[in-house]
């Protein structure tokens, strides 16, 4: 039960990073777009490349996100059958 209550600790842990990293990815993305500097640069290729990499960041935390929650789900899932049978055996 210990081991199935760490992995689902790590698990909320790496959610709770990648939502984090999310937020701060999403706000780069907005600085970038207001800023005063967009608005004045002539060198697309590097709004390009700035553009390209926050996108990634995006979708990586949100791929890792959304294994982190099927991870807590399935931790879940164990230690509640954990928890059951060893309400089994204590009964027995």
């Amino acid at each position: 039960m210990l081991v199935s209550s760490i992995a689902r600790f790590n698990a909320i842990n790496t959610m709770n990073n990648a939502a984090y990293n999310m937020m701060n990815a999403s706000n780069s993305m907005t600085n970038m777009m207001h800023s005063k500097a967009f608005g004045g640069e002539h060198n697309l290729s590097m709004l390009h490349e700035m553009d390209k990499k926050i996108s990634l960041d995006l979708a990586s935390n949100s791929l890792l996100y959304k294994l982190a929650y099927l991870q807590e789900k399935a931790s879940a899932k164990r230690q509640a059958q954990e928890l059951k049978q060893n309400k089994l055996d204590v009964m027995a």
